[in-house]
Protein backbone atom coordinates (compact mmCIF):
# COMPACT_ATOMS: atom_id res chain seq x y z
CA UNK A 1 0.00 0.00 0.00
CA UNK A 2 1.37 3.39 -1.04
CA UNK A 3 1.68 6.12 1.57
CA UNK A 4 -0.69 9.07 1.06
CA UNK A 5 -0.37 12.48 2.74
CA UNK A 6 -3.19 15.03 2.97
CA UNK A 7 -3.31 18.34 4.84
CA UNK A 8 -6.40 18.40 7.06
CA UNK A 9 -5.84 21.49 9.21
CA UNK A 10 -4.16 24.82 8.56
CA UNK A 11 -4.60 26.69 11.83
CA UNK A 12 -1.34 28.52 12.44
CA UNK A 13 1.09 27.79 13.97
CA UNK A 14 -0.03 24.12 14.03
CA UNK A 15 -0.75 22.32 10.76
CA UNK A 16 -1.98 18.74 10.62
CA UNK A 17 -1.60 16.04 7.97
CA UNK A 18 -3.50 12.77 7.58
CA UNK A 19 -1.06 10.03 6.61
CA UNK A 20 -2.35 6.66 5.40
CA UNK A 21 -0.38 3.53 4.60
CA UNK A 22 2.45 4.31 7.04
CA UNK A 23 3.77 2.42 10.04
CA UNK A 24 4.88 3.66 13.45
CA UNK A 25 8.47 3.14 12.29
CA UNK A 26 7.94 5.46 9.32
CA UNK A 27 6.21 8.08 11.47
CA UNK A 28 9.07 7.97 13.98
CA UNK A 29 11.57 8.34 11.14
CA UNK A 30 9.74 11.38 9.73
CA UNK A 31 9.51 13.00 13.17
CA UNK A 32 13.17 12.46 13.99
CA UNK A 33 14.27 13.56 10.55
CA UNK A 34 12.45 16.91 10.88
CA UNK A 35 14.01 17.46 14.30
CA UNK A 36 17.53 16.34 13.36
CA UNK A 37 18.09 16.58 9.59
CA UNK A 38 16.16 19.54 8.16
CA UNK A 39 18.62 22.49 8.07
CA UNK A 40 17.79 26.05 9.06
CA UNK A 41 19.59 29.21 10.17
CA UNK A 42 20.49 30.08 13.77
CA UNK A 43 23.01 32.48 15.29
CA UNK A 44 26.18 30.61 16.23
CA UNK A 45 29.02 33.12 16.47
CA UNK A 46 28.74 36.53 18.19
CA UNK A 47 31.44 39.23 18.06
CA UNK A 48 30.77 41.76 20.83
CA UNK A 49 32.48 45.12 20.36
CA UNK A 50 30.63 46.94 23.12
CA UNK A 51 28.22 45.75 25.79
CA UNK A 52 27.48 48.23 28.57
CA UNK A 53 24.27 46.43 29.60
CA UNK A 54 23.80 44.48 32.85
CA UNK A 55 23.72 41.21 30.88
CA UNK A 56 26.96 39.21 30.67
CA UNK A 57 28.37 38.61 27.18
CA UNK A 58 27.76 34.85 27.48
CA UNK A 59 24.09 35.30 28.45
CA UNK A 60 23.57 37.79 25.65
CA UNK A 61 25.11 35.44 23.06
CA UNK A 62 22.94 32.54 24.26
CA UNK A 63 19.81 34.69 24.05
CA UNK A 64 20.66 35.77 20.51
CA UNK A 65 21.37 32.17 19.49
CA UNK A 66 17.82 31.10 20.34
CA UNK A 67 16.13 33.73 18.15
CA UNK A 68 14.07 32.07 15.36
CA UNK A 69 15.29 33.14 11.90
CA UNK A 70 13.12 32.99 8.80
CA UNK A 71 15.29 30.81 6.58
CA UNK A 72 15.56 30.80 2.82
CA UNK A 73 16.07 27.06 2.50
CA UNK A 74 16.63 27.25 -1.26
CA UNK A 75 19.31 29.93 -1.05
CA UNK A 76 21.53 28.32 1.59
CA UNK A 77 23.06 24.93 2.23
CA UNK A 78 24.53 23.37 5.35
CA UNK A 79 27.54 25.28 6.64
CA UNK A 80 26.67 28.57 4.91
CA UNK A 81 26.90 31.74 7.02
CA UNK A 82 24.97 35.00 7.07
CA UNK A 83 25.92 38.13 9.01
CA UNK A 84 23.60 40.10 11.29
CA UNK A 85 24.36 43.42 12.98
CA UNK A 86 22.99 44.95 16.21
CA UNK A 87 23.84 48.44 17.39
CA UNK A 88 21.73 50.53 19.79
CA UNK A 89 22.11 53.22 22.44
CA UNK A 90 20.11 53.51 25.66
CA UNK A 91 17.87 54.24 27.35
CA UNK A 92 15.31 51.69 26.19
CA UNK A 93 14.65 48.05 25.46
CA UNK A 94 16.57 46.32 22.69
CA UNK A 95 14.17 44.22 20.60
CA UNK A 96 14.72 41.66 17.88
CA UNK A 97 13.51 44.25 15.35
CA UNK A 98 16.76 46.17 16.01
CA UNK A 99 18.80 43.33 14.48
CA UNK A 100 19.67 44.00 10.82
CA UNK A 101 20.36 41.25 8.29
CA UNK A 102 22.81 41.55 5.41
CA UNK A 103 20.37 39.52 3.29
CA UNK A 104 16.95 41.19 2.86
CA UNK A 105 15.34 37.77 2.28
CA UNK A 106 16.32 36.56 5.75
CA UNK A 107 15.07 38.13 9.00
CA UNK A 108 14.20 37.39 12.62
CA UNK A 109 10.72 35.84 12.67
CA UNK A 110 9.25 37.83 15.57
CA UNK A 111 10.13 41.54 15.77
CA UNK A 112 8.94 41.99 19.36
CA UNK A 113 11.28 39.66 21.25
CA UNK A 114 12.97 41.61 24.10
CA UNK A 115 16.73 41.04 24.28
CA UNK A 116 18.15 43.38 26.91
CA UNK A 117 17.25 46.70 28.54
CA UNK A 118 19.72 49.58 28.27
CA UNK A 119 19.96 52.47 30.72
CA UNK A 120 21.07 55.97 29.83
CA UNK A 121 24.58 56.14 28.29
CA UNK A 122 24.64 52.36 27.79
CA UNK A 123 25.41 50.98 24.34
CA UNK A 124 25.35 47.59 22.69
CA UNK A 125 27.28 46.94 19.50
CA UNK A 126 27.90 43.51 18.01
CA UNK A 127 27.96 41.33 14.89
CA UNK A 128 26.53 37.84 14.56
CA UNK A 129 27.06 34.97 12.14
CA UNK A 130 24.01 32.79 11.53
CA UNK A 131 24.96 29.31 10.34
CA UNK A 132 22.86 26.85 8.33
CA UNK A 133 22.78 23.64 10.34
CA UNK A 134 20.42 20.94 11.66
CA UNK A 135 18.90 19.99 15.01
CA UNK A 136 21.33 17.11 15.40
CA UNK A 137 23.87 19.71 16.54
CA UNK A 138 21.66 21.81 18.83
CA UNK A 139 17.97 22.46 19.58
CA UNK A 140 18.22 25.99 18.13
CA UNK A 141 18.40 24.40 14.67
CA UNK A 142 15.12 22.51 15.09
CA UNK A 143 12.60 24.17 12.73
CA UNK A 144 9.43 22.87 14.40
CA UNK A 145 7.79 20.84 17.14
CA UNK A 146 6.39 17.56 15.78
CA UNK A 147 4.03 14.94 17.12
CA UNK A 148 1.75 12.25 15.76
CA UNK A 149 -1.11 10.08 16.92
CA UNK A 150 -3.06 7.14 15.63
CA UNK A 151 -6.61 7.66 14.36
CA UNK A 152 -9.29 6.32 16.68
CA UNK A 153 -11.91 3.71 15.89
CA UNK A 154 -14.24 3.33 18.89
CA UNK A 155 -16.47 0.25 18.83
CA UNK A 156 -19.64 -0.15 20.92
CA UNK A 157 -20.76 -3.71 21.68
CA UNK A 158 -24.35 -4.97 21.76
CA UNK A 159 -24.29 -4.56 25.56
CA UNK A 160 -24.34 -0.77 25.17
CA UNK A 161 -27.63 0.60 26.55
CA UNK A 162 -26.98 4.20 25.40
CA UNK A 163 -26.69 5.51 28.95
CA UNK A 164 -24.65 8.47 27.63
CA UNK A 165 -22.05 8.21 30.40
CA UNK A 166 -19.30 7.82 27.80
CA UNK A 167 -20.60 10.88 25.94
CA UNK A 168 -20.46 12.97 29.12
CA UNK A 169 -16.99 11.70 29.98
CA UNK A 170 -15.40 12.53 26.61
CA UNK A 171 -13.12 15.58 27.11
CA UNK A 172 -13.04 16.36 23.38
CA UNK A 173 -16.82 16.03 22.77
CA UNK A 174 -16.37 13.68 19.81
CA UNK A 175 -19.12 11.26 20.95
CA UNK A 176 -22.80 11.99 20.37
CA UNK A 177 -26.18 10.32 20.65
CA UNK A 178 -27.81 9.75 17.26
CA UNK A 179 -30.99 7.71 16.73
CA UNK A 180 -30.61 6.16 20.18
CA UNK A 181 -27.01 5.08 19.58
CA UNK A 182 -23.62 6.45 20.61
CA UNK A 183 -21.49 7.36 17.60
CA UNK A 184 -17.98 8.72 17.12
CA UNK A 185 -18.45 11.97 15.18
CA UNK A 186 -14.81 12.99 14.80
CA UNK A 187 -12.22 10.21 14.72
CA UNK A 188 -9.41 12.71 14.07
CA UNK A 189 -10.36 14.71 17.14
CA UNK A 190 -10.26 11.72 19.48
CA UNK A 191 -7.09 11.64 21.61
CA UNK A 192 -7.49 7.99 22.69
CA UNK A 193 -7.54 9.00 26.37
CA UNK A 194 -9.84 6.11 27.37
CA UNK A 195 -12.24 8.27 29.39
CA UNK A 196 -15.24 6.84 27.52
CA UNK A 197 -14.14 3.28 28.23
CA UNK A 198 -13.60 3.99 31.95
CA UNK A 199 -17.03 5.62 32.26
CA UNK A 200 -18.88 2.60 30.89
CA UNK A 201 -19.89 0.27 33.73
CA UNK A 202 -20.96 -2.47 31.30
CA UNK A 203 -17.58 -2.44 29.53
CA UNK A 204 -19.36 -2.00 26.22
CA UNK A 205 -16.77 0.40 24.78
CA UNK A 206 -13.71 -0.86 22.94
CA UNK A 207 -11.02 1.58 21.83
CA UNK A 208 -9.22 0.59 18.65
CA UNK A 209 -7.27 2.43 15.95
CA UNK A 210 -7.44 2.62 12.18
CA UNK A 211 -4.63 0.46 10.74
CA UNK A 212 -1.65 2.36 9.30
CA UNK A 213 -3.39 5.74 9.69
CA UNK A 214 -1.91 8.67 11.57
CA UNK A 215 -2.33 12.40 12.15
CA UNK A 216 0.98 14.28 12.00
CA UNK A 217 1.04 17.68 13.77
CA UNK A 218 3.74 20.21 12.89
CA UNK A 219 4.02 23.35 15.00
CA UNK A 220 6.34 25.71 13.17
CA UNK A 221 8.20 28.66 14.62
CA UNK A 222 8.12 30.60 11.36
CA UNK A 223 11.62 29.38 10.46
CA UNK A 224 10.28 27.07 7.74
CA UNK A 225 6.68 26.26 6.84
CA UNK A 226 5.28 22.80 7.53
CA UNK A 227 5.55 21.70 3.89
CA UNK A 228 9.24 22.59 3.77
CA UNK A 229 9.80 20.64 6.99
CA UNK A 230 7.98 17.58 5.66
CA UNK A 231 9.64 17.60 2.24
CA UNK A 232 13.04 18.17 3.83
CA UNK A 233 12.56 15.15 6.08
CA UNK A 234 11.38 12.93 3.23
CA UNK A 235 14.32 13.95 1.02
CA UNK A 236 16.74 13.27 3.88
CA UNK A 237 15.26 9.81 4.48
CA UNK A 238 15.42 9.07 0.75
CA UNK A 239 19.13 9.92 0.65
CA UNK A 240 19.82 7.83 3.76
CA UNK A 241 17.99 4.88 2.20
CA UNK A 242 20.13 5.14 -0.95
CA UNK A 243 23.29 5.25 1.14
CA UNK A 244 22.14 2.24 3.19
CA UNK A 245 21.39 0.35 -0.04
CA UNK A 246 24.93 1.01 -1.28
CA UNK A 247 26.40 -0.28 1.96
CA UNK A 248 24.30 -3.45 1.74
CA UNK A 249 25.59 -4.12 -1.78
CA UNK A 250 29.16 -3.86 -0.51
CA UNK A 251 28.40 -6.47 2.17
CA UNK A 252 26.93 -8.83 -0.43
Amino acid sequence: MAVSIKKISEKEPIEKYLIKGASIEIMNAIRRSILEDVPCLAIEEVSIYQNDSVMFDEFLAHRLGMLPIKSDAKGYKKGDKLKFVLEKDGPGMVYSKDIKSTDPKVEIVDKKIPIVKLAKDQTIKLEMDAVMHSGKEHAKWQPAVIGYQEVANIIFSKDCDACEECVKACPKNVLEMKAGKVVLTDSLGCILCGACKDACEKKAVKIDVEPKTFVLSIETQGILDSKECLLGAINSLREKSKEFEKLLKKVE
